[in-house]
């Protein structure tokens, strides 16, 4: 990892000239779809405002995780019932996180998705996060034993990159909002509640918590 990196779930430092930023995201609280909230709603439809459609991956097979899920993404999160998950190895584990940041990438769109790096090492109380220098997600395999706080990890972190890469596209109509936000970024130490309310990770929580709560509809049926 470039040095300096460091994470506390979700820290990570940009190289870039005229400034550095750190990610730090919640010690995982469900947050409950906090883009509705705010008025950036992944799951409506674009209007004059430019905000995200549904198609998230914009080229017309996005879905709605909140409606009826597509049957590859429902195999996928199958994985993360508690029941099965606890049965599973460690391996088996890393393979479904891998598959279903798969899935995200074809989601988004991301056509330079990041490396996934499972560690053993990092901080206690560390999920993972993602480093833009080397566009490599760390996920601290010592915090992988909640399933549903798994799929979180692997959706939030997959988000934050699929933000990277947008926020270098000249051609995406919300490049100039990563930017801002990532220039502007609020730590946790400076404004908890302003850092949880930021378009950019209020965005990746609420992107994660459509896999969250489709892994809840799955449970119940």
């Amino acid at each position: 990892m470039a040095d300096g990196y460091h994470t506390s779930r979700d820290q990570i430092s940009d190289n870039r000239s005229d400034y550095t930023r750190t990610y730090e995201t919640e010690r995982r609280n469900d947050y409950g779809g906090d883009l509705a909230r705010t008025g950036v709603d992944l799951n409506a439809g674009a209007g004059s405002d430019g905000k995200l459609d549904t198609k998230v991956n914009r080229d017309g097979d996005g879905e709605n995780l909140n409606d009826v899920g597509s049957e590859q993404l429902d195999a996928i999160l199958s994985d993360f019932q508690s029941d099965k998950w606890s049965d599973l190895s460690l391996a088996e584990q890393k393979k479904a996180m891998l598959d279903l940041a798969d899935y995200v990438t074809a989601d988004t769109g991301n056509e330079n998705p990041p490396e996934i790096v499972f560690r053993d090492d990092m901080p206690d109380g560390s999920y993972g996060g993602y480093n833009p220098n080397t566009n490599v997600i760390e996920i601290n395999i010592n915090m992988i034993d909640d399933p549903a706080e798994a799929a979180d990890t692997i959706s939030h972190e997959m988000w934050h990159a699929y933000q990277e890469q947008a926020s270098k596209d000249p051609n995406n109509p919300r490049a100039q909002e990563y930017i801002d936000g990532f220039d502007n970024y609020i730590t946790p130490a400076d404004d908890f509640a302003a850092y949880e309310e930021q378009m950019v990770e209020a965005e990746a929580r609420d992107y994660a918590q459509g896999y969250k709560d489709r892994l809840a509809a799955l449970k119940g049926r």
